[in-house]
């Protein structure tokens, strides 16, 4: 019986071990370091703003938007990586809170590599100047049409 117990016992081990290592940490990155893990298709940069602040600055060049608030935000994520959770993702926001809380929501859905772009599009006391400020380049955003 204590063979049993003790197979029973490291399988619950590394059943836990598993599901604590599958959740990712959160880390943050700076603008320019997204933007050229982006270009050199490494990473897929997600901008959680609304599409008006989309049209009002641009989205930050090559990434995919995915309105925080939508009721489909992480279906949306899942699909900008084809279902591969594993893949590195970066989110941003404006000024670096959406992106914190998308992060977060990303990786509690099982994401592994996230990384948040706390500086946000206009820069963050602490955090940065932003993409803008930093002069990295940005697409326009154009509403589908109705």
């Amino acid at each position: 019986m204590s063979g049993r117990l003790s197979r029973l016992l490291l399988a619950a081990t590394v059943a836990t071990t598993i599901v604590f290592s599958a959740k990712a940490d959160v880390e943050t990155l700076p603008a320019d370091a997204a933007h050229k893990l982006v270009q050199r298709g490494e990473m897929i940069l997600i901008d959680v703003r609304t599409p008006t602040e989309w049209a009002m600055t641009g989205m930050p060049r090559d990434s995919i938007g995915a309105t925080l608030q939508d009721v489909d935000f992480l279906a949306q994520a899942r699909g900008a990586v084809l279902g591969d959770l594993e893949y590195p993702v970066a989110v941003i926001c404006r000024s670096g809170n959406r992106s914190s809380e998308a992060a977060k929501r990303l990786a509690q859905a099982g994401f592994t590599h996230v990384f948040d772009v706390a500086e946000g599009m206009t820069g963050h006391e602490g955090a940065g100047d932003g993409w803008i400020k930093r002069g990295l380049p940005t697409d326009q955003f154009l509403p589908p049409d109705h």
